[in-house]
């Protein structure tokens, strides 16, 4: 008998889910994981990443002025999330003040 080979999952999972039709969707929800992480306590207290889907990253923010705040550093947001996850073609970030699920 042959011995077996073994591979570690780490490995495997980039090929299993794009086998699956599922990577797209594994690297948009890590878009959302890495929120907090790139915009800073600050403002991680203040939002929420909800999904991303289509290249659009949905952020529930807790205020109204936060939001029009957010809108005037939108695009200094968005190259810093598109330098973290450059695997995923994201093109906006849509702030909301409720929750959308």
């Amino acid at each position: 008998m042959a011995p077996r080979s073994f591979a570690r999952v780490s490995d495997l999972l980039p090929s299993v889910l794009r086998d699956l039709g599922l990577q797209k969707r594994f690297s948009e929800r890590r878009v959302v994981e890495q929120w907090a992480g790139v915009v800073g306590p600050e403002l991680a207290r203040r939002t929420r990443a909800l999904r991303c889907e289509s290249g659009t990253l949905t952020v529930h923010v807790d205020h109204g002025a936060w939001m029009q705040e957010l809108h005037f550093i939108e695009k200094k947001l968005l190259a810093k999330m598109q330098a973290a996850c450059p695997d995923v073609a994201l093109k906006q970030i849509r702030f909301t003040a409720r929750d959308v699920d």
